[in-house]
């Protein structure tokens, strides 16, 4: 009889017994879920970008801001550009371009060299503003009736849409003026002031 009431006890002995609860194997703890990584491009100070990018040029005829523009040549081409942040939101780096002119008889093809500046006005926001100024060389005059060789400089803005960590789509806008500073008066300055629409992806690094 006594046997028979102390059997329920022993079997709850390992859970109320110290030392028996002691022996019990515990439950593993779960993993942690690695954290996300940060989605598009980096604008920390000492990070750099390689960006690659297609554009078309769109004539400006006459007066635009302060610079005469009687070109009327579109353009397309593609470009490289490679940056440094030397401060968060803040880069400065080198742009090339090559491009085909769709003149009116045979196309011009040249190239372009230029210093760049880009940085984000609001942190963490994809909005970003550039500047570039260079040289460019092409295969023949342009625009018609100029020289072969151009000074350049541009301005614009842009936004990023992040594809993957360190990586962006770019979609942006520039103002882009060729002349070869004769001045307005020379008949070999027929400079040309246009709008550039240009696509491209970024990567940092």
């Amino acid at each position: 009889m006594l046997r028979a009431r102390l059997a329920p006890l022993a079997l709850l002995a390992p859970w109320l017994l110290p030392g028996c609860a002691a022996s019990r194997v515990p439950l593993p703890l779960p993993t942690p879920l690695p954290s996300p990584s940060p989605a598009g491009m980096l604008h920390l100070e000492g990070t750099e970008f390689v960006a690659a990018r297609v554009h078309h040029g769109i004539p400006i005829l006459q007066r635009s801001f302060f610079w005469d523009g009687n070109g009327e040549v579109d353009d397309t081409g593609v470009g490289l550009q490679w940056g440094h942040f030397v401060a968060d939101d803040m880069a400065l780096g080198v742009s090339g371009n090559a491009t085909n002119w769709w003149t009116p008889g045979p196309d011009v093809q040249s190239v372009e060299i230029e210093g760049l500046l880009r940085f984000y006005p609001v942190p963490d926001w994809p909005l970003f503003v550039s500047g570039t100024s260079g040289y460019q060389l092409a295969d023949h005059a342009i625009p018609p009736g100029g020289t072969v060789w151009n000074f350049s400089f541009g301005f614009g803005t842009g936004v990023e849409l992040p594809i993957a960590a360190g990586t962006s789509a770019l979609f942006g806008v520039d103002y882009h003026h060729v002349s070869n500073a004769l001045g307005h008066e020379s008949p070999r300055n027929p400079s040309q002031n246009e709008a550039r629409l240009w696509v491209g992806c970024a990567w940092t690094f």
